[in-house]
C-alpha cells in the first residue's frame, strides 16, 4: 500500500506559481523576523531580503511525487541533503518530463527574482552535473529537520523498520517533495 501523495507534475502551470517576498526586520537581531514586502522591486536587488514564498492555487506548499529514482550516496548528515538522480533521463519519458518540469520551475524561479545572465552566480541550482557531464544529472533535496529530529515518514516494502540515516547508496526511491521557500543564503 502506498503512503505517497502520487502528485504527478503535470498537475502543476509552473507560470502559476506566485511569488511573496519577505524581509529580514533587523539584521543585527539574533532571532530573525521577517516581514512582507510590498515592494515592485526584484528580490535579488533588496539587501535585506529574508527569502521568497512560493505559492500554487493559495497553497504554500508545491508538492510533487518524484518517479523511481537513485538515491545516490544516502542522506548527507551535515548538509541533510540527499541526491536523487534522474535515472535514464534520455530513455526514460517519465523521467525526463519531471527533469523538464523542475528545471522549468527553476527558470520560473531565477524569472521571478530578477536574475539573468549577469548575476545567474546568485542562485543555486537544485539540478547537479558532474564536472565531465558523464553521469545523468542529479536533484538535490533537502530532508527537513525540525525540533532536533527529521520530519519526514519513511516507508519500505522490504522491511519494517527504515531510517534515513540508513539508507544505502544507490538505494532506488520514490519520494513526496516540496518547494515552498527560496531562502537568500
Amino acid at each position: 500500500m502506498s503512503k505517497l501523495k502520487n502528485i504527478t507534475h503535470d498537475l502543476y502551470k509552473v507560470d502559476q506559481i506566485k511569488y511573496t517576498k519577505y524581509l529580514i526586520k533587523d539584521c543585527s537581531a539574533k532571532k530573525k523576523e521577517y516581514i512582507l514586502d510590498k515592494s515592485k522591486e526584484d528580490a535579488v536587488d533588496i539587501k535585506n531580503i529574508g527569502y521568497v514564498s512560493l505559492y500554487y492555487n493559495q497553497n504554500p506548499l508545491i508538492y510533487v511525487t518524484t518517479p523511481v529514482m537513485v538515491c545516490l550516496f544516502g542522506l548527507d548528515k551535515r548538509t541533510k541533503q540527499m541526491s536523487l538522480q534522474f535515472t535514464n533521463l534520455e530513455s526514460n519519458s517519465e523521467m525526463k518530463s519531471f527533469f523538464d518540469f523542475i528545471e522549468n520551475v527553476e527558470v520560473n524561479n531565477m524569472k521571478n527574482l530578477g536574475i539573468d545572465e549577469e548575476n545567474y552566480d546568485k542562485y543555486i541550482n537544485q539540478i547537479r552535473y558532474d564536472k565531465d557531464r558523464k553521469y545523468d544529472p542529479n536533484l538535490s533535496v533537502k530532508v527537513p529537520f525540525v525540533n532536533n529530529r527529521y520530519d519526514i515518514d519513511i516507508y519500505s516494502k522490504d522491511y519494517d523498520i527504515i531510517n534515513i540515516e540508513n539508507i544505502c547508496n544507490f538505494t532506488k526511491m520514490r519520494c513526496d517533495i516540496y518547494i515552498d521557500k527560496i531562502w537568500k543564503w
